[in-house]
């Protein structure tokens, strides 16, 4: 039988030549050995992975106070490279407070307003049928007693307002404003 027209279990019995010194599979493990060497050196004593915290820390022409974090590839600066959530949130407070209504809506109408705004945010960049849009759909009313009764109406205005510009996701808007804006504090701008 011609090479290459032998069955298959024939195909699948032929031992393979073993790798010795000499062989293709010992030079591409040294290769590859040698690659990894060199892709991992330069790590450690401040070494970073590319991404840093431009120099003079915030920018003044950020336009967001949300700017700066999420930096994970620095693993170096660990605790160092933490966000202070106190700052970012006066931050955003300076920033949406002017633009809240005034005066703010009733608790009620201030959560139904940030629920909307959360839905239309997901029908306007997920689709009238898609998978986050039934998910607000479905947890609407547990979703307004929450806020109801944790969400300061600043707070629920807040998220209205950015979900409105889309400046982030609904969960991570929630809890910027609700820092920015606490109910402890009466949530007042």
């Amino acid at each position: 039988m011609p090479r290459g027209r032998e069955p298959a279990n024939a195909v699948a019995a032929r031992p393979r030549p073993p790798c010795d010194g000499e062989s293709a599979c010992f030079r591409a493990l040294v290769l590859g050995a040698a690659a990894l060497v060199l892709a991992c050196s330069g790590r450690g004593d401040g070494a970073t992975s590319g991404t840093q915290r431009p120099a003079g820390g915030r920018r003044s022409n950020d336009l967001s106070p949300f700017s700066g974090i999420g930096h994970v590839g620095n693993q170096v600066k660990g605790m160092d490279a933490m966000p202070d959530y106190d700052d970012e949130a006066r931050l955003l407070r300076e920033r949406v407070a002017p633009r809240l209504p005034e005066p703010l809506p009733s608790p009620r109408g201030a959560c139904v307003a940030m629920l909307d705004a959360a839905r239309q945010f997901y029908v306007d960049t997920e689709g009238e049928g898609s998978q986050p849009v039934a998910m607000v759909d479905a947890t609407r009313e547990r979703d307004l007693a929450g806020c109801l009764e944790h969400t300061s109406p600043a707070a629920a205005s807040c998220v209205a307002v950015l979900m409105a510009e889309f400046e982030g996701e609904f969960p991570w808007l929630l809890d910027q404003c609700s820092r920015a804006f606490p109910e402890d504090d009466g949530g007042a701008p």
